[in-house]
């Protein structure tokens, strides 16, 4: 099963935080959220702005490909069953974040679980979510 990233940046997943299985090369062409912001107001000269999200141009669903996006993008998609998003970041010394330990199935995947094995092999298996 295929997975694709569709993020500015290269997501690196590892195991136990030390050991890289697998790298995902940014995209050359990310998918984002359009945002239209406006002004509502000031509180102490700060203009205060109200974001609006839209959609992102996401590919088509293509069965047994999954795509790695951000928070962002898999929130203004509920509808997608396809969406992967880092989680359980790993970060470097200074609080940068250099990758992550899993692929978090955002509510409308609910039900898939994806998993990277230590051979660095990544599946997909339907389960019911917990809760």
């Amino acid at each position: 099963m295929p997975l694709l990233n569709l993020t500015p940046h290269e997501v690196t997943v590892f195991a136990d935080g030390t050991r890289v299985v697998r790298r995902y090369p940014a995209a050359a062409r990310p998918v984002r959220v359009p945002v239209t912001r406006v002004c509502v107001g000031l509180v102490d000269g700060v203009p205060l702005v109200r974001q609006y999200y839209g959609r992102a141009a996401l590919p088509e669903v293509c069965p047994g490909t999954w795509y790695i996006v951000s928070a962002l993008v898999a929130a203004a998609h509920p509808e997608r069953r396809d969406l992967l998003v880092p989680t359980d970041l790993v970060r470097a010394a200074d609080g940068t974040v250099i990758g992550c330990r899993a692929l978090d199935c955002h509510p409308g995947g609910e039900g898939v679980r994806r998993t990277v094995h230590d051979d660095g092999d990544a599946d997909g298996t339907t389960e019911p979510w917990p809760g």
